[in-house]
């Protein structure tokens, strides 16, 4: 695949964010950046850095003519032992938004273009020091949100899932092989085994079913898990948020519906990310704002990945606690009963029944907050990342879903097969797997495609 940035211009971009810190990043990569170096960077002990070995790091000063900008260290990776397998320096200035645009300023006069968005990164898939799955974990460590998430990008930075890809690719293309062979010579005495290509696409099957294996749950730890909190006014629902936050991030008043919209806040428990949603209390529709508070709970009980219902301890189960069960019942819940520092009137046999993993706490008293975070961690269903499993590592949704394409594609040619007389039909199919298959490492890619998945990350990168 070519590109027609990947050697006639030079890019350059602040590869860290502008603000007050230690350190700034200006990166350059090309074949223009040693010369751009040479016109810019002025070092303390006098020489060519144009001839400088790669992997060095040189002291010096960023000056524009005979005017100082900064005191800066540049180092020097030269082609093809780079990020990007071009020539690259990197300039570590002093941070903050005038001296990074000021150098990079220089760096543009000097001949360099301003990076587009992803663009160090994409030149490295396309110079093949990376795939597809690679890049795409480049931007998942940038993002991740928790050290599980960090954990299994390093995975595939690593190269684990693009492995693991690439074997299946090749037991595909061993199928497509002998299939087209009896299309294209019938004639000829192959002993074409039918039975053994359906045990050789069986086998693929389950390759497959194994890399999808838990995907939509390991993916909570990249994406992170919508999570809501609801119930009827007053059973502790802010105050619930404030306590898995461990600071007062909503107004608690002892009067009923204090909450009139819905809050969000992000939240990581026991390294999982969570988005968690604060509601209105269910059934309180006093007024037009509390229909509309009312309408957005909902939206998000619809929405969420877990929802953690309260209930009061010191009430007895009502209409409202009636309906919050039976909006909650079929979906990933967490029951919790708050409270329990008060006389008990709620029968919590009506809650036990249903099945649902239920905590009993005190927001008050401080009580049940571990058990509570617990049990939110099992109910995402996270198992521990090993690198050695396939189902540890699939969490990207364009992974997953060219997997699936791919499986049914596989399922196409079993049904061809199992009729027989249908070999072209079958061979189609498997091909069409194969190439959803190699998509995933970027071999079989469309350029809107590509450009679409580079466009995500920031510049600089």
């Amino acid at each position: 695949m070519e590109d027609k940035f990947s050697s006639q211009e030079t890019i350059a971009a602040i590869a860290t964010f502008p603000a007050k810190a230690g350190i700034g990043v200006i990166k350059v990569s090309g074949n223009r950046a040693l010369r751009i170096a040479s016109k810019i960077f002025s070092p303390k002990k006098k020489k060519d850095v144009r001839r400088a070995k790669t992997y060095t790091m040189h002291y010096g000063f960023i000056k524009d003519g005979r005017e100082v900008i900064d005191e800066v260290v540049l180092g020097i990776m030269r082609k093809p032992y780079s990020y990007t397998r071009e020539d690259v320096i990197e300039i570590y200035s002093h941070s903050g938004a005038a001296v990074l645009t000021r150098i990079l300023d220089l760096t543009l006069n000097k001949g360099a273009r301003l990076a587009e968005p992803g663009e160090f990164t994409k030149r490295a898939f396309l110079s093949g020091r990376i795939d597809l799955v690679q890049a795409e974990a480049v931007l998942d460590i940038v993002e991740a949100k928790s050290e599980g998430a960090l954990r299994m990008s390093v995975f595939q930075v690593k190269g684990e899932l693009s492995k693991l890809v690439e074997e299946t690719s090749g037991e595909i293309e061993r199928i497509e092989e002998e299939i087209e062979a009896e299309v294209s010579f019938p004639e000829e005495e192959r002993g074409f085994d039918v039975k053994k290509v359906l045990l050789q696409i069986k086998r693929v099957e389950g390759r497959i079913k194994g890399l999808l294996k838990d995907s939509g749950k390991v993916r909570f730890l990249r994406e992170g898990i919508k999570c809501v909190i609801c119930g009827r006014a007053n059973v502790g629902k802010s105050s619930l948020l404030n306590m898995l936050l461990r600071k007062e991030r909503v107004i608690v008043t002892p009067f009923a519906g204090t909450t009139r919209d819905v809050v969000e806040e992000d939240i990581n428990i026991l390294g999982l990310p969570l988005t968690i949603s604060d509601t209105a209390g269910i059934l309180e529709t006093k007024d037009l704002t509390s229909e509309k508070a009312l309408e957005k709970s909902y939206e998000k009980l619809e929405e969420a990945d877990l929802v953690i219902s309260v209930f009061d301890y010191s009430r007895k189960f009502s209409k409202e606690d009636k309906f919050v069960l039976e909006k909650v019942k079929d979906k990933n819940a967490v029951l919790v009963v708050n409270k329990i520092d008060l006389p008990k009137k709620l029968d919590i046999e009506l809650l036990k029944k249903h099945g649902i993993p239920l905590v009993e706490m005190s927001v008050l008293k401080s009580l049940g907050l571990g058990k509570l975070e617990k049990t939110i961690y099992k109910q995402a269903g996270i198992k521990p990342l090993d690198n050695r499993k396939g189902n540890s590592l699939v969490s990207n949704i364009r992974h997953i879903n060219l997997l699936k394409d791919a499986l049914k594609g596989l399922k196409s040619a079993e049904g061809y097969l199992s009729k027989r007389g249908l070999l072209d039909s079958a061979l189609f199919s498997i091909k069409s797997a194969g190439e959803k298959i190699k998509e995933i490492t970027g071999k079989n890619l469309s350029r809107d495609v590509l450009d679409n998945i580079f466009s995500r990350f920031c510049i600089g990168k």
